[in-house]
């Protein structure tokens, strides 16, 4: 008996199945999740919005934002003062009169020609040329100053300033709101007015005033839109086994180096004829059916005892008249009754493996009557490596053509599932129950194709029947 699994089992070392089974489907899907993430356009934009998220411009903006109120900010300020520069009486009356119809009747007729010819008659006859022009003049004749150019242009400046619109012309500038509009038209407090007006009428402006108004502001900016996102990332399975790993990925290493070549975990509630058939391989290269050997006490059936419950396959003994052929030489096949009834399984594929890893879900429920055997082996059964063998005495190990090493189990709970599982390659092989290594040998595997069998025997006439050589699921692997 393995001391070390007596020990373990004895002082509850050996791991309860399903946490072993939990942490191991647990670390495949983190590695399926990993594996399909790294590289993607999505773990791209997942790093981007981390790095973003984390970043001190990001947290100032963010702090800011939910901080920041429009009372005392620069906008609110600007306003006050806006509404200080147009409550001053001098910038109101300045846009009265700019908008009314008097100071754009004088804006025109400041551009027309009556007042542009005005201005050329006024400034003449106010300047010294038309002094020295009167004086100069020299009557010829009859000819009187009257009917001179310079009397003529004095004329027509005389007759031009009684008109209406010269009249008005020349004494609107001196109404008080005008001389007002003079004063403010340059000044810098009008200036600073129209600057005011126009940074509070832009988009930016209202943006900006909405946006320090509103209670719900930050979350409304594209940042807060960014941040949600990657926190709804950050959550989604593929990114947690990302962020669990993605410093060290050594966890993984199995999964990186192995390829799965088998994998069943009959939960189909039928047997997968691509995987399966319940008949040798000798057997259906014969005869095409199960054949019993000479001492058999059990016929081999083709299905009819092999049931399934739930996500499990049974291999069941029955006590039974069953028909069979035995194999006796040199009569050849015989056919004989036996008492007894038995199923097999054997993997439809046979499998090159120099390294590689069979495990198995097995309820360890050994017989001492019956002998349940899990084992990969040869067409010939020359050679066999045994996960498992229960019955009177329960051991694993691997058998060959002049030798057989083995390691007796004991302190295992019938009734339970345990998960077998033997490593090979590198000249060595290894078996282990829930992970916990069990037995060693140095020995190579040899390079043959290999098959997984899986049957009941009956050494001698059981007391309880039916007896099940139950099984949960099924992998086999290849080292890359």
């Amino acid at each position: 008996m393995s001391f070390k699994l007596f020990f373990l089992s004895t002082f509850k070392g050996l791991r309860n199945t399903p946490k072993v089974e939990n942490k191991r489907d647990t670390l495949f899907s983190d590695y399926q999740e990993y594996s399909e993430l790294v590289g993607s356009a999505d773990l791209k934009l997942y790093l981007e919005l981390q790095q973003y998220v984390n970043s001190e411009a990001f947290k100032k903006e963010k702090t800011q934002a939910q901080t920041e109120k429009f009372a005392g900010s620069p906008e609110a300020k600007m306003i006050a003062e806006y509404e200080k520069l147009a409550a001053d009486p001098k910038i109101k009356d300045f846009y009265v009169i700019k908008g009314s119809p008097d100071f754009q009747k004088y804006e025109l007729l400041g551009k027309s020609d009556l007042i542009r010819e005005f201005v050329e008659l006024r400034d003449y006859v106010q300047s010294k040329k038309y002094d020295a022009d009167k004086k100069a003049f020299k009557p010829k004749g009859n000819e009187s100053f009257e009917n001179s150019a310079a009397h003529k242009k004095y004329e027509r400046y005389q007759e031009l300033a009684k008109s209406a619109d010269v009249l008005f012309w020349t004494e609107f500038p001196s109404q008080k709101i005008y001389q007002n509009y003079k004063e403010m038209v340059n000044s810098p407090r009008r200036v600073r007015y129209e600057e005011l007006k126009k940074e509070l009428e832009s988009e930016a402006f209202v943006a900006r005033k909405a946006f320090l108004e509103d209670p719900n502001r930050w979350e409304k900016t594209e940042a807060c839109q960014k941040e949600k996102m990657y926190n709804e990332l950050k959550e989604q399975a593929r990114f947690k086994a990302y962020e669990k790993y993605r410093n060290s990925t050594d966890e993984f290493r199995f999964f990186e180096n192995h390829e799965l070549l088998l994998e069943d975990h009959f939960d189909e509630g039928k047997l997968d004829d691509t995987k399966w058939k319940p008949i040798s391989q000798l057997a259906e290269k014969t005869i095409g059916k199960n054949f019993s050997k000479p001492g058999d006490l059990h016929a081999y059936t083709e299905g009819a005892n092999i049931q399934h419950s739930g996500s499990s396959v049974m291999l069941t003994v029955k006590k039974e008249q069953t028909d069979s052929l035995v194999w006796n030489f040199p009569l050849g096949f015989t056919p004989v009754s036996f008492d007894y009834s038995a199923g097999m399984l054997c993997s439809k594929q046979s499998f090159v493996v120099k390294s590689g890893v069979l495990e198995a879900k097995i309820k360890y429920q050994p017989n001492k009557q019956l002998v349940d055997l899990f084992c990969l082996a040869d067409d010939q059964n020359k050679f066999r490596l045994n996960l498992l063998e229960a019955g009177s005495v329960c051991r694993l190990g691997l058998n060959q053509a002049d030798r057989a090493t083995f390691e007796k189990l004991g302190g295992l709970a019938a009734g339970q599932f345990y998960i077998f599982s033997v490593a090979w390659g590198q000249g060595q092989i290894s078996w282990k129950i829930n992970n916990h290594l069990i037995y060693t040998v140095q020995q190579s595997v040899p390079d043959l194709p290999l098959r997984i069998n899986i049957s009941s025997i009956v050494v001698d006439p059981p007391k309880q029947l039916p007896h099940q050589f139950e099984l949960d699921w099924i992998r086999l692997y290849k080292t890359k």
